[in-house]
């Protein structure tokens, strides 16, 4: 083989191989006891569990409570021993202090000290990373702005909102200037103002390029949010999708039709009559739509609007889970009945 050739070769294949996973977990089992200890009660937390997360890019883990996602953060942490398997983060081991300088970590229920201010509190976690001086002034300014605590920066926590407290949350854990931020729960609890400002600065960080992994049961912030989800159901990874193909799945979604109740008198006939009457319109499963839509119109009647009442994403969840059908039967009607 021609040397030159050769050489053109390896080259291609080196810069064609993908990069490193930013997280791997291989094979990690986790068993609670509980109870007497000559009657134990065996609760299996995670069930052999891989899962590998591309750098650059935000993940999504779903799950019911008690599914085994926070022990599944406890264990990336380092602050649970796995029964069984391995977690690799950032090409290397939780226990190594360079790995830990790299990740940022916002609980569920952050607490800190309420009688210090947000500047104070940015500049404790500051120093912990080892800045100091103008560096870390600099830092705490920085990381203020991007978390849009600025404005109450010199306030001290004892008077801040949920929404302010889960925002300098999201502020130590980035004084560090992480590769990889972990979140459990990081929009519970929070008002419409709120999920949209923690929302926009996990976009942000996505554009500046931190791996993210967010545990939580919050559908819509998935689909903003992630590029790829997993649904874990009993300890067990069941699925994982990236975002866009899941929307462009035919995943049915329910939908609520819009009629007013003087519409009503056109519907004669029609099993969904009555509930037109009473509630001004009709609950109905995707697949039902076009039907239903047809009948409607087929009667001279007038639909004001539709809109959406579940998405793809939380089809798609439920299916995984197996409680589609379940959920579905009971809360949506076929058009021949009514809602």
């Amino acid at each position: 083989m021609d040397k030159t050739f050769a050489r053109g070769v390896i080259r291609m294949t080196a810069t064609s191989a993908p990069p490193s996973p930013a997280v791997r977990i291989s094979g990690l089992s986790k068993i609670y006891k509980t109870g007497f200890w000559f009657l134990p009660k065996v609760s299996r937390a995670l069930k052999s569990l891989d899962l590998e997360i591309a750098p650059r890019q935000a993940f999504g883990l779903l799950g019911l409570n008690g599914a085994g996602k926070t022990t599944a953060i406890k264990i990336m942490l380092g602050l649970l021993k796995p029964d069984t398997g391995t977690v690799e983060i950032l090409g290397g081991h939780i226990g190594q202090r360079s790995i830990r300088n790299r990740i940022g970590y916002l609980p569920e229920l952050p607490y800190f000290s309420r009688q210090h201010t947000g500047r104070e509190l940015l500049a404790y976690f500051g120093a912990l990373h080892g800045l100091s001086g103008k560096a870390l002034s600099s830092r705490v300014d920085e990381v203020l702005e991007l978390v849009r605590m600025t404005k109450s920066a010199n306030e001290k926590l004892a008077g801040y909102s949920k929404g302010m407290q889960q925002r300098i949350g999201i502020g130590q854990a980035l004084i560090g200037k992480p590769e990889f931020l972990i979140c459990d729960e990081p929009m519970s609890g929070l008002d419409p103002v709120g999920y949209k400002e923690m929302r926009d600065i996990f976009i942000d960080l996505k554009r500046t390029g931190t791996t993210l992994f967010l545990n939580t049961h919050i559908l819509d912030e998935v689909e903003r949010i992630c590029d790829r989800v997993g649904v874990l159901h009993e300890g067990v990874l069941k699925d994982i999708q990236n975002v866009t193909d899941i929307m462009d799945s035919d995943l049915p979604v329910d939908y609520w039709i819009d009629v007013k109740s003087g519409e009503a008198s056109k519907l004669s006939g029609l099993p969904f009559r009555e509930a037109v009457a009473r509630h001004e319109g009709i609950h109905v499963q995707g697949a039902a739509l076009s039907e239903t839509l047809a009948l409607i119109s087929s009667k001279g009647a007038r639909v004001c609007g539709i809109r959406p009442l579940s998405s793809q994403i939380e089809a798609y969840f439920l299916k995984t889970i197996g409680l589609d059908r379940i959920i579905s039967h009971a809360a949506v009607p076929s058009p021949g009945g009514a809602s």
